[in-house]
């Protein structure tokens, strides 16, 4: 099994009418291992969409679950599944029966 850890490294706001800190960038990592000591990630910035008047949450009030969230499930799977890749080509790596070097 793979853990994957999301981790919400700063958010970059403004103002955006009458609302106060409205968050427009999201710089994030995705951690992702597999128990067995083999560990990846990736680090990106993600504009965010542009905020809902009706449901907005006050910056003070936001949550790192939260953010996560507004990155979308389909771009949340398209990064672990490239951790996942990185993961087996690690695994991979590790059993190849070819390679350089001498037998001393």
């Amino acid at each position: 099994m793979i853990n994957h850890v999301w981790t919400i490294n700063s958010l970059k706001y403004s103002g955006v009418g009458n609302l106060a800190k409205v968050v427009n960038q999201i710089s994030w990592d995705c951690y992702s291992d597999d128990g067995a000591g083999h560990v990846t990630g990736r680090s990106g910035i993600t504009q965010a969409d542009p905020p809902n008047p009706v449901d907005f949450t006050t910056y003070n009030l936001l949550t790192e679950h939260a953010v996560v969230s507004w990155l979308g499930d389909e771009f949340i799977a398209e990064i672990e599944a490239m951790n996942e890749k990185a993961l087996q080509a690690l695994i991979d790596a590790e059993v190849t029966n070819t390679g350089t070097g001498v037998p001393w």
